[in-house]
């Protein structure tokens, strides 16, 4: 039985410009960190020539061809494996349209035991670029690059996409200080509202818009990462801000009335800046909050799951059982 564990990420800013931009040449560029929230995987031989898949439903099948799971049947495919296996998965929090990365942290927690099963090479580089393959040329998702590669490396991390098509992955340094600083203005919300990310993201690639904050998102990771590493938490605040407001004039299914009440309620209360993290229309809300203005928001917030966390540095693990 071999088991992976692989973290959810934080997309703090420069989401949206994580594709690669013919057009540009700057590159686009996030600032993500992973989080102590899992995507566990499961995989084990099976006693019979069948597949089994079990997550929110469980099917029993004759061949991986046949599994409604897209991203589990793509992954299986993709390795050469078609049947005698049984696949489990589950997370530690809601986490299905959360904006949190989970369909990547199963697209690379999946490569991760399947590798491994096949005896194949495996590298963090691997892990995402096969997920990669997997979500957005086998399962046609219209979605960026940033949650792949994040939850296959983990940590804090400044992710660039150049239009050669090469990711550079590059670790932030941010003094201790300044990084519990960092860690401790930070809020985590559960509105309760799944969405499915690609319908989104399908609208605003139908419109045309998908490079149209481009510059500004990829500058808006640059003053992110210089802000984070001189502890200045208003000015996060502020970048959080306004990466929220590019978001949500893409489309309107990026926010909704009922969302926007949340958002100015938090700012009311005495949040610097948040944003409802992926790609909107639900899912967690992430806000920056000075200490002493925290109880007072969550109050304000009573009827959201306020959910604990804190940033992690390592990437997806694999473990014998």
């Amino acid at each position: 039985m071999i088991l992976s564990k692989t973290p959810l990420r934080i997309s703090f800013a420069g989401g949206g410009s994580d594709y690669f931009n013919p057009n540009s040449n700057q590159p686009g560029r996030v600032i993500v960190s992973t989080i102590n929230k899992y995507m566990y995987v499961c995989l084990n031989e099976k006693y019979n020539k069948t597949i089994r898949a079990a997550y929110s439903k469980t099917e029993n099948v004759q061949s991986s061809y046949k599994l409604e799971h897209d991203i589990i049947r793509e992954a299986l495919k993709f390795h050469g494996i078609f049947n005698g296996v049984e696949l489990s998965t589950l997370a530690d929090i809601p986490s299905s349209g959360s904006g949190l990365a989970s369909s990547s942290a199963l697209s690379v927690g999946l490569s991760h035991v399947l590798r491994k099963y096949k005896g194949l090479k495996i590298s963090k580089k691997l892990l995402a670029t096969d997920a990669c393959t997997i979500e957005i040329k086998k399962c046609k998702k219209p979605i960026g690059m940033q949650d792949q590669y994040s939850t296959a490396f983990g940590g804090l991390n400044k992710i660039e996409f150049f239009k050669n098509k090469k990711v550079k992955v590059t670790n932030i340094k941010v003094s201790k200080d300044n990084l519990n600083k960092f860690r401790g203005s930070l809020m985590l919300f559960y509105t309760g509202i799944n969405r499915k990310a690609h319908k989104i993201l399908f609208k605003i690639k139908k419109s045309g818009k998908q490079f149209v904050n481009h510059y500004k998102l990829s500058d808006l990771a640059l003053s992110f990462e210089k802000e984070l590493k001189l502890g200045n938490i208003s000015n996060l605040g502020e970048i959080l801000h306004e990466g929220w407001l590019l978001k949500r004039g893409l489309d309107k299914s990026v926010s909704s009335l009922s969302l926007d009440e949340i958002y100015n309620s938090a700012l009311n209360a005495g949040a610097l800046g948040g944003k409802i993290l992926g790609a909107g229309g639900g899912g967690y809300f992430l806000f920056i909050v000075h200490p002493k203005k925290q109880s007072e928001l969550k109050q304000k917030l009573k009827k959201l799951q306020h959910i604990n966390f804190d940033l992690i540095n390592k990437g997806s693990e694999l473990f014998k059982i």
